[in-house]
Formats: C-alpha cells, sequence, structure tokens
C-alpha cells in the first residue's frame, strides 16, 4: 500500500510541471495569434491616422490664409502710411497757409489799429479846430458886437460934443492929417492927442501902456476940432 501511495504521489510531482509547461505554451501562442482586438487597434490607428490628415490640410488651409491675410495687412498698412505721408504733407501744407493768413490778419490788424489811432487823432483835432473856430467865431462876434457899441458911444460922445459946443460937426473945419485924437476902449474910455496921420481901420497902434488896432475912424468928440478920432481897442482884448 505504501509502495502504491508513493507511485501515486511521484506521478503526481511529475505530471505537474508538464500542465505548466503547457500553460505556457498556450498564453504564448494567444499572445502571437491574430485576434479581433487587433484588429480594432488598428482601424482605431487608421481613423486617428485620416483624422490628423484632415487636421494637417485644414492647418495648412488657415496657414495659407494666414499668409495671405498677413500679405493683405501688409499692403494695407503700407496703403495707410502713403495716406498719412500724403494727408500729412497736405495738412503741413494747410498749416502754412492758415500761418501766412494769421501773418496776414495780424498784419491788417496792427494796420487797422494804427488807422484807428490816426482817426482818433484827427477826431481830437478836429473836435479841437470845431472849438478854436466856435471860439474864433464867438470872438468875431464879439468884435463886431464891441465896434457896433463903440461906434454907437462914438456917435453919442460926438453928438455931445457938438450939443456943447453949439456947433453941428458939419460946420466944422476940414479934417487935418498932421494931428488926431485917439479914444481908448477898455474898462474905461480915455482921449489922447497924438501927432500925425490917424491910423487907419484895422492898424497896429503901440502906445506906451500896450498895443491897439485901429477899429474905426470917427469925427472928434472936441467941439469945432478937426481933426478925426480914431477908435483904438486894446489888442489883447481882440485876441482873447
Amino acid at each position: 500500500m505504501e509502495d502504491e501511495a508513493k507511485s501515486e504521489s511521484d506521478g503526481e510531482r511529475h505530471a505537474v510541471p508538464e500542465l505548466r509547461e503547457a500553460g505556457v505554451r498556450t498564453r504564448l501562442r494567444g499572445l502571437f495569434a491574430p485576434t479581433d482586438a487587433g484588429d480594432a487597434v488598428a482601424e482605431l490607428i487608421a481613423t486617428h491616422g485620416r483624422e490628423l490628415e484632415q487636421r494637417s490640410e485644414k492647418l495648412l488651409t488657415a496657414v495659407h490664409d494666414l499668409e495671405r491675410r498677413e500679405e493683405q495687412a501688409r499692403e494695407l498698412h503700407m496703403q495707410v502710411e502713403q495716406i498719412l505721408r500724403e494727408g500729412s504733407a497736405e495738412l503741413d501744407a494747410r498749416q502754412d497757409e492758415l500761418n501766412a493768413q494769421a501773418a496776414e490778419l495780424e498784419r491788417r490788424s496792427s494796420e487797422l489799429s494804427v488807422a484807428e489811432q490816426r482817426i482818433a487823432e484827427r477826431s481830437r483835432e478836429l473836435g479841437a479846430v470845431e472849438l478854436q473856430r466856435a471860439a474864433v467865431e464867438r470872438r468875431e462876434e464879439n468884435v463886431r458886437a464891441r465896434a457896433l457899441e463903440l461906434e454907437r458911444r462914438a456917435t453919442e460922445l460926438t453928438a455931445l460934443a457938438t450939443r456943447l459946443g453949439g456947433t453941428p460937426v458939419a460946420d466944422a473945419a476940414p479934417a487935418v492929417d498932421d494931428a488926431h485924437v485917439a479914444l481908448l476902449l477898455g474898462e474905461t474910455y480915455r482921449l489922447v492927442q497924438r501927432e500925425g496921420a490917424p491910423p487907419q481901420p484895422g492898424e497896429r497902434v503901440a502906445l506906451e501902456d500896450g498895443d491897439y488896432r485901429c477899429v474905426r475912424l470917427t469925427p472928434s468928440p472936441f467941439p469945432d476940432d478937426a481933426r478925426r478920432c480914431a477908435l483904438l481897442e486894446p489888442l489883447r482884448v481882440a485876441l482873447a
């Protein structure tokens, strides 16, 4: 019995390595034998390859499109730069024109200011002339009024002297030219007997107390006096 059990155990020990070797061979044959999983992987690789090719074509198309757009952008940039250069030159020319016009306007403004100043000066001068003219007219009017007043007073004095002397002026002796009487007009009246011919109206007469101007000639205010009387007005009164 023991011998049989021993024989069985030896047989089992020899069978186990054989079984193991057979299993390894089976697995190896399974690795190298074609399967459905391998076909699926190949098909997947082919599908991915086609997708990669399509993407590559799309990328190439996109690259060409980008290159074309870059070329268009460069051309557009060059055109914009050309337009900017032309516009800048035109702006510079217009700026020069505006500067010239501004300088011309400044010159005309200066000339206008000078002309306005001249007009203002002329206006002031004209106003002064008008004032002087008005003053002269007033003086002339005063002189005429004074002359009329002097004439009236001389006539009154002559009439008075005639009445006092009892002899009319028409019966007096002829006028003489070697002497005359001067009636000095001013704040008071003064009679001066002078040698020589009487002055003519408007003539300047120099006396001790100043210069006079002859206004007119009248008969002497003295009775029976053939001399003529010169009405003399102070020169300063005439020029006042």
